[in-house]
């Protein structure tokens, strides 16, 4: 998984909205215990929950519920290997 990419481009699509997000994706990743350069597809997915329900705070449920949308996109896209084991494609 190109995980620096996917963070990345999740920061590049977040932290134009508030930039609290940054510290939010930061806390997030601490708390899942990866880095932007070691995160697996398990952990991003507890990641994208977990930023989930950090966005329902900044954004309300539905918008926070797209932008996970969005981000399981890009773990598609980044991880297509972790869709294609757990059948989530």
């Amino acid at each position: 998984m190109d995980s620096k990419g996917f963070i990345d481009n999740i920061e590049e699509r977040l932290v134009p909205i508030s930039p609290i997000i940054e510290f939010a994706i930061s806390k997030q990743l601490a708390e899942i215990g990866a880095t932007k350069d070691d995160l697996d597809g398990r952990q991003a997915m507890m990641f994208i929950e977990n930023m989930t329900e950090a966005l329902e705070l900044f954004l309300g449920k539905t918008e926070a519920r797209k932008k996970r949308k969005d981000m399981m996109s890009l773990l598609r896209q980044y991880d297509p290997e972790y869709f294609e084991k757990r059948s989530l494609i």
